[in-house]
Protein backbone atom coordinates (compact mmCIF):
# COMPACT_ATOMS: atom_id res chain seq x y z
CA UNK A 1 0.00 0.00 0.00
CA UNK A 2 1.15 3.56 -0.39
CA UNK A 3 0.48 6.27 2.04
CA UNK A 4 -0.96 9.02 1.01
CA UNK A 5 0.32 12.51 2.09
CA UNK A 6 -0.56 13.59 5.04
CA UNK A 7 -2.25 10.00 6.06
CA UNK A 8 -0.40 7.56 7.74
CA UNK A 9 -0.34 4.63 6.19
CA UNK A 10 -2.66 1.62 7.54
CA UNK A 11 -1.27 -1.92 7.66
CA UNK A 12 -4.18 -4.65 6.41
CA UNK A 13 -5.44 -6.64 9.07
CA UNK A 14 -4.84 -10.09 7.77
CA UNK A 15 -3.54 -11.90 11.25
CA UNK A 16 -7.25 -10.93 12.35
CA UNK A 17 -8.99 -11.64 8.89
CA UNK A 18 -7.27 -15.48 9.33
CA UNK A 19 -8.57 -15.97 12.51
CA UNK A 20 -12.16 -14.56 11.35
CA UNK A 21 -12.00 -17.19 8.34
CA UNK A 22 -10.40 -20.27 10.59
CA UNK A 23 -12.92 -19.70 13.44
CA UNK A 24 -16.01 -17.82 12.07
CA UNK A 25 -16.26 -19.53 8.65
CA UNK A 26 -14.60 -22.90 9.21
CA UNK A 27 -12.33 -22.62 6.46
CA UNK A 28 -8.79 -23.49 5.86
CA UNK A 29 -5.47 -21.20 6.40
CA UNK A 30 -4.51 -22.24 2.85
CA UNK A 31 -8.42 -21.81 1.57
CA UNK A 32 -7.90 -18.02 3.22
CA UNK A 33 -4.73 -17.51 1.52
CA UNK A 34 -5.83 -18.70 -2.04
CA UNK A 35 -8.98 -16.36 -1.59
CA UNK A 36 -8.74 -12.70 -3.26
CA UNK A 37 -8.75 -9.49 -1.58
CA UNK A 38 -12.31 -8.65 -2.84
CA UNK A 39 -13.45 -12.42 -2.15
CA UNK A 40 -12.60 -12.05 1.42
CA UNK A 41 -13.92 -8.87 1.60
CA UNK A 42 -17.58 -9.63 -0.27
CA UNK A 43 -17.92 -12.83 2.13
CA UNK A 44 -17.09 -9.91 5.41
CA UNK A 45 -19.60 -7.82 3.84
CA UNK A 46 -22.65 -10.12 4.30
CA UNK A 47 -24.18 -8.74 1.53
CA UNK A 48 -25.75 -10.97 -1.31
CA UNK A 49 -28.02 -13.82 -1.44
CA UNK A 50 -29.48 -14.63 1.43
CA UNK A 51 -29.35 -18.76 2.38
CA UNK A 52 -32.24 -20.92 2.65
CA UNK A 53 -33.94 -20.93 5.88
CA UNK A 54 -34.17 -24.25 7.72
CA UNK A 55 -37.56 -24.65 7.33
CA UNK A 56 -37.06 -24.14 3.30
CA UNK A 57 -33.76 -26.67 3.66
CA UNK A 58 -36.21 -29.41 4.99
CA UNK A 59 -38.89 -28.91 2.45
CA UNK A 60 -36.16 -29.27 -0.77
CA UNK A 61 -34.81 -32.07 1.20
CA UNK A 62 -37.98 -33.96 1.59
CA UNK A 63 -38.72 -32.97 -1.87
CA UNK A 64 -35.37 -34.08 -3.59
CA UNK A 65 -33.90 -36.82 -0.89
CA UNK A 66 -30.42 -38.29 -1.67
CA UNK A 67 -31.01 -41.56 -1.66
CA UNK A 68 -33.71 -42.91 -4.47
CA UNK A 69 -35.25 -46.47 -3.08
CA UNK A 70 -36.71 -48.66 -6.30
CA UNK A 71 -39.67 -50.49 -4.69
Amino acid sequence: MSERPGKPMQAWPFDFWLKTAVRGFGLTPADFWDMSVRDWLALLSGEGAQGLARTDLSILMNTYPDEVSYD
